[in-house]
């Protein structure tokens, strides 16, 4: 069994809800990435892409992914790009269960529609902004995960907490 568990999908799948109270309830301690970064830098991430862009983005996340899965006994929310840098997920498989939190097109639009605090979804259609990006990442998720947990705006917390809590330690 792995040191740690890593969330992984798309923003608004609920990779922080489930974060903290799956490391609530496996004992472990939660780091989200995004707000880490956010700490590191003093600033919101949508002034971090406003003011140095997505690439200087990426890079603090890539250094914080790094310095945080040497860690055990964690479960970590990551962002919902973090698969696009293949390092990022070389250095979670070493030390995490990767959970793909496999959220429709939908429930995300519905939880994502009124957050002004997403710099990749500024457009005149977020849905189509949505579905476009989520179509290119969908299958870095698919390959990156150890367990994939289909998430809908149906979908039980606590429910999906055990579902996750018995792939672990099954793994």
């Amino acid at each position: 069994m792995k040191n740690n568990i890593a969330l992984i999908g798309f923003m608004g799948a609920g990779k922080t809800t489930i974060g903290k109270n799956l490391a609530k309830a496996l004992d472990m301690k939660f780091i989200d990435l995004d707000e880490a970064i956010v700490r590191k830098e003093g600033c919101s991430i949508s002034e971090i892409f406003q003011k140095k862009g997505e690439q200087y983005f990426r890079m603090l996340e890539r250094e914080i992914v790094e310095q945080e899965a040497k860690d055990n006994n964690l479960v970590i929310s990551t962002g919902g790009g973090t698969v696009v840098d293949n390092l990022n997920i070389k250095n979670l498989r070493e030390s995490s269960f990767i959970v793909f939190l496999d959220c429709d097109i939908n429930t995300i639009y519905e939880r994502v529609k009124n957050k002004k605090n997403r710099p990749l979804l500024n457009s005149e259609n977020m849905f189509e902004t949505i579905k476009e990006l989520y179509e290119k990442r969908v299958l870095l998720y698919k390959f990156s995960a150890d367990f994939i947990l289909k998430i809908d705006s149906d979908t039980n917390l606590y429910e999906s907490i055990e579902k996750i809590k018995e792939a672990y330690i099954m793994s």
